[in-house]
């Protein structure tokens, strides 16, 4: 999927209205929503999962709006697309805005490997000002060969060498230029491809850095 300069730039005006308005009142800090990027393996699931313990937040993870619409995808799904690959389906979006209805935003919102596509961020990024959350952007940075060495390790049919490869290049696609339609979200780049208790401080550090604290017991 190609992202063309219209669609960048209208999706860049989207994203700055909400910001304009906000210079003109002084409003409360609004919670977050914090959105987990980065290549197949980079261990999304595991940070968010961390994240939503430590810091009391609601998680929506891309692989449970699969799991939970396993049925349809496997409807729409074109012969020889596996079932992940249809993380990339235009369908996951409203998969996501019916599980965002029902959630408690309180506290902020994880958000674990959706968007997956620009069509999926574009989509999000309409939505944002509705949900009333500040957007926080972790990219986590792994090298594709580590990605495919860990993939070697999983034994599952969507990190398969032909997989892996498509999702590697669907990634860099979609998301080396994120901040294209994130451009009111900060956006902070974490080195993946270290030890996880290094991951995690760097991720802790990105939250502090935006006023993020764990809640207090």
């Amino acid at each position: 999927m190609k992202c063309s300069l219209r669609s960048i730039a209208a999706t860049l005006l989207i994203l700055a209205l909400p910001a304009t308005v906000a210079l003109s009142q002084s409003a409360a800090p609004k919670p977050p929503l914090i959105i987990l990027i980065g290549p197949p393996l980079a261990g999304k699931t595991m940070y968010s999962d961390q994240l939503a313990k430590t810091y009391a937040m609601p998680v929506i993870s891309i692989e449970d709006l699969i799991k939970d619409h396993t049925a349809e995808l496997e409807q729409l799904r074109a012969p020889g697309v596996t079932l992940a690959e249809m993380r990339y389906d235009p369908a996951i979006s409203r998969y996501f805005q019916e599980r965002v209805k029902t959630t408690d935003l309180g506290h902020g919102l994880l958000l674990d490997g959706y968007p997956a596509t620009v069509l999926q961020g574009q989509d999000l990024a309409k939505l944002i000002p509705s949900l009333g959350l500040q957007p926080l952007v972790l990219k986590l940075e792994v090298p594709d060969d580590v990605v495919r060495a860990r993939a070697k390790k999983t034994g599952q049919e969507s990190d398969s060498p032909a997989v892996i490869e498509q999702r590697l290049k669907d990634y860099h696609r979609e998301f080396d230029f994120a901040s294209a339609f994130f451009p009111n979200a900060k956006i902070v780049t974490i080195d993946g491809n270290q030890p996880e208790k290094k991951v995690w401080s760097q991720i802790e550090e990105a939250l502090k850095g935006d006023g993020i604290e764990p809640p207090s017991h």
